[in-house]
């Protein structure tokens, strides 16, 4: 989940809020490389006139990773430090 709070964007993980250089830096410690990217959308209205919008962001990469949506830090980061809870056996 990503909230903005004057011009500062954060994300919550693990129900802990963490601004967008923390992950970064936490992306880059389990060695991400961080990209500056710009996605291109576009959009067809009326069948004629094209909406083009540039979204400017930056994506976490690893071996053989391009660029693209998934591979957004926001995205990443919600993968990577996601921690899953659980029950434990007992015995």
């Amino acid at each position: 989940m990503l909230t903005f709070i004057t011009n500062t964007m954060k994300i919550k993980i693990n129900g802990f809020e963490y601004t967008k250089e923390e992950v970064l830096e936490g992306l880059k410690e389990k060695g991400y490389l961080i990209l500056k990217h710009t996605i291109h959308v576009e959009k067809c209205i009326n069948g004629c006139f094209h909406v083009r919008k540039h979204y400017h962001t930056e994506c976490a990469l690893k071996g053989e990773d391009l660029p693209d949506e998934n591979t957004q830090w926001h995205h990443v980061a919600s993968k990577v430090f996601k921690r899953f809870y659980s029950k434990p056996p007992l015995v």
